[in-house]
């Protein structure tokens, strides 16, 4: 996934990740560091250089990066996670409603599966477990039937 994406790069050190993503003339900069006890100890994620994406957005991905982390130890494939949700969100993808991730964790799938009454759009896994967890068929922010 990271072919993709020619501006994009990622330099791995001992325990540390550097993942770097240029658009135009400005570059966001997010720092993965992984403690020596890791798995027993989290990684932490530390903004170095952020541009053009909000805070809460930006926060959103870190969170959905280390939740993906937890579950999956192969920091490659944050990376690539990472890298995507910055490619799709200047690309025009809107982010999923309820992961607030344009590249699904699950799947690295865009949000596809949009309200007929809102017109948010999910993806198709985050709409699953909501469905199972919520014992509904309802849209999760209108709350209409989807």
């Amino acid at each position: 996934m990271l072919a993709e994406y020619d501006d994009a790069q990622v330099r791995a050190a001992t325990w540390k990740v550097n993942i770097s993503y240029t658009v135009d003339d400005s570059t966001l900069e997010l720092l993965v560091r992984m403690p020596t006890t890791y798995p027993l100890a989290p990684a932490v994620f530390e903004t170095v250089h952020r541009v053009a994406v909000s805070e809460k957005r930006w926060r959103g991905w870190v969170v959905a990066a280390q939740a993906k982390l937890a579950r999956c130890p192969r920091i490659d494939a944050v990376c690539a996670q990472i890298v995507g949700n910055i490619g799709a969100h200047f690309a025009g993808v809107e982010d999923c409603a309820i992961c607030y991730s344009a590249v699904g964790a699950m799947d690295n799938s865009l949000p596809n599966r949009q309200c007929k009454t809102c017109k948010n759009k999910f993806h198709r896994m985050c709409l699953f477990k909501w469905f199972n967890t919520s014992n509904q068929s309802t849209c999760p922010l209108c709350r209409n039937l989807f």
